[in-house]
């Protein structure tokens, strides 16, 4: 196995929550963290993204998705919308919406809007 994906191993077993934005999600595949658990990632390279991980459960139509401590998104604009999920699950939705109004962004809070993989042809 590659010094890289040990370390991102390592360092993901301590962790409460493990995210990737965009392709990100083919490194934890091809790590094997994702393996048996449901993912998603950019539509537009989702075929070369699924095929670093075969055991993966991958989804094609979500803005992110969320599968215990591990939180995966489309592209990077959908990384936004994930991470302020994320802060409303660690804080509460009163501290996401401050976040996202801080950042001047609309926040898009549900995961199933998600027009891009129709964009894509995924769907």
């Amino acid at each position: 196995m590659p010094v890289e994906s040990t370390a991102l191993i390592c360092r993901s077993a301590d962790a409460k929550f493990v995210t990737s934005v965009c392709t990100g999600s083919a490194l934890l595949a091809k790590a094997g963290l994702l393996d048996g658990r449901r993912a998603t990632s950019n539509k537009m390279n989702f075929a070369f993204v699924e095929s670093q991980g075969k055991n993966v459960q991958w989804v094609k139509e979500l803005r992110w998705v969320e599968d215990g401590r591990f939180f995966t998104s489309s592209g990077v604009s959908a990384g936004i919308d994930m991470s302020l999920a994320l802060i409303q699950n660690l804080l509460d939705e009163a501290a996401a919406d401050q976040a996202a109004i801080w950042a001047e962004y609309e926040w898009h809070r549900n995961a199933d809007w998600d027009p891009f993989a129709k964009i894509h042809g995924l769907v």
